[in-house]
Order: C-alpha cells, then structure tokens, then sequence
C-alpha cells in the first residue's frame, strides 16, 4: 500500500506553490495552528501574536501529513472497488449457475415423476412448472438487483476517488488545509461498510 501511495504521490507532483498572505500582517501562510484549525503567519505565532502559545507547526508539514492520509482513503476505496468488482465476477456468476442448474434439475424431477400419473395431474403439473419458473425468476431478479446494486456502489467510489485525486493535484497547500473537513465528509465510507461486510457473507450463500 505504502508503494501504490508513493506512486500516486509523484504522479501528482508537489502541486501549486502557495502565494497566500496573512491578511493582518501581510506575511506568507508559512505555520498551520492547531488550536483555531487555519494557517498563520510567523508573526502571528510569534511574540503578541494571537496564536502566541498555540499548537503551531509548519503548513507544508500539516499539508503533507493531510496528503498522505487522502493518498492512504483512496487506496482504501481502491481496495473496497476491487472487492466489489471480484464480487460480482465471481460470486454473482456462480450463483447464477447454480440458480440455473438446480432450476433445471428441479424442472427435470418435476417432469419424470408427473409423467407417470400425467393424465390425471395435468393442473398439478403445470402448478408445479410455473412454481418452479417463478422461484427461478424471482433468484435472477435478485441477482440482477445485485448485480445494480455493486454496481452503483463501484461507481460511486470511483466517482470519490476522482474527486480527491482531483483535489490533491488542484489545491495548494493552504486550500488543502481549509477544505480538510469537507474532504473527509466526502470521502466517508460508512454508507459502504455494511454492503462490505455482506460481501462476506454472500459468498457462503
């Protein structure tokens, strides 16, 4: 996973250079404070500043941690959509046989043991077939709604992924840093960690 990172992180290079100034003393947003979540300047942190004896560190040091952790979400949903797609292809694909198979099978039985009283169980009979055809019907329905299902979810990770990917190679340091609770808003997974978890299970299934 650290490799992948890496290999997106010099796909996206260093990103714009910041150029924003502090609008009370007109230096370079060069620390990040921590107590009031904005970046400062050297003034600001320093003697009479109002961020004087504030958690304070570098804003290239916060921006670079805050990259990293995006870089790490968008392994994470990278993961989860090749979950899902390994999902359908495989797990989706073999229930689809099975559903087939043993609807054929059952039609077989149902066929061999009516033949023999077929005169007198002709309404039985097609009872049975069009039970047979709906219990058949009703588990592809299934898979298909399934199968709509993953995929809407793969298409919303994807759509994610491109929006942070999309963020880290547009926005410098400092719009980073203000956008640092909308963007893990956005990317939140929550809403996939309960489908997630089914994918185990659907396999036993």
């Amino acid at each position: 996973m650290a490799a992948e990172g890496s290999g997106l992180q010099r796909e996206l290079g260093p990103g714009p250079k910041p150029d924003a100034l502090c609008p009370e003393h007109g230096q370079g947003l060069g620390w990040f404070c921590g107590s009031e979540r904005r970046p400062v300047c050297a003034a600001c942190v320093g003697p009479g500043g109002r961020c004087r004896g504030h958690r304070v560190r570098r804003a290239k040091e916060h921006a670079e941690e805050l990259r990293n952790k995006i870089v790490d979400q968008c392994e994470r949903l990278q993961l989860q959509s090749a979950g899902i797609t390994k999902y359908v292809a495989e797990v989706l694909s073999g229930k689809n046989q099975r559903a087939v198979s043993t609807a054929s099978a059952a039609r077989e039985v149902v066929i061999q043991r009516l033949s023999l009283v077929r005169s007198l169980c002709e309404s039985e009979e097609q009872r049975l077939l069009e039970q047979v055809h709906g219990e058949e019907e009703r588990t592809h329905q299934s898979i298909l709604t399934q199968r709509a299902h993953w995929a809407e979810a793969l298409q919303k990770l994807n759509t994610i992924r491109s929006s942070l990917v999309d963020m880290l190679t547009h926005l410098d340091d400092h719009q980073l840093i203000q956008k640092e609770q909308e963007i893990f808003e956005r990317s939140g997974i929550s809403s996939f960690s309960r489908d997630l978890g089914f994918l185990e299970q659907g396999k036993n299934i």
